[in-house]
């Protein structure tokens, strides 16, 4: 008598207690289904969801700041699929601003290109080094209080 176990829509037969020969297999085609089915779960360099802060404004508004976390392996990664948003809210007057964006990218050796898809404006502009390294510039808000956040998350193709 065997148990039956379904990835995705793979059935496999598994023995239960007691009952073990003649299934080497079918164990290792299951335990390679669920390796394959949780690589879409997440896959190696992968950015799981993860909240910043976001300041104001630099010592020098020109000078970028890097987002903690949001960075990508130049040796490892050819392409990301991320998404973010960002949200930015003053008080004296009270004033919110919210950005999604969708940033897709490829690494071709040396530098990055990417593309960045945007809706709302929270005045925040972010770029990658070369390193991989996602990184922000802002527009100072006004206002007494500044809080500002962002959440992101990033998908990635490896290298072959």
């Amino acid at each position: 008598m065997s148990k039956t176990l379904t990835v995705g829509s793979e059935d496999f037969e598994f023995p239960v207690e007691g009952e073990n020969a003649g299934y080497a297999t079918e164990v290792t085609d299951w335990a390679e289904a669920v390796s394959d089915a949780l690589a879409t779960v997440q896959r190696p360099n992968d950015v799981l969801l993860t909240t910043s802060s976001v300041s104001n404004s630099a010592t020098n508004p020109l000078a970028p700041v890097n987002i903690p976390g949001f960075s990508f392996s130049t040796s490892e990664v050819k392409a990301i699929d991320c998404r973010y948003v960002v949200t930015r809210t003053t008080t004296g007057p009270s004033f919110t601003v919210t950005e999604v964006g969708y940033i897709e990218g490829y690494f071709d050796g040396s530098d990055w290109g990417i593309s960045i898809r945007t809706t709302g404006d929270a005045s925040i502009f972010i770029s990658i080094t070369p390193a991989g390294q996602l990184q922000y510039y802002v527009t100072p808000l006004a206002g007494a209080t500044h809080v500002g956040t962002i959440k992101f998350e990033g998908r990635v193709i490896n290298n072959i």
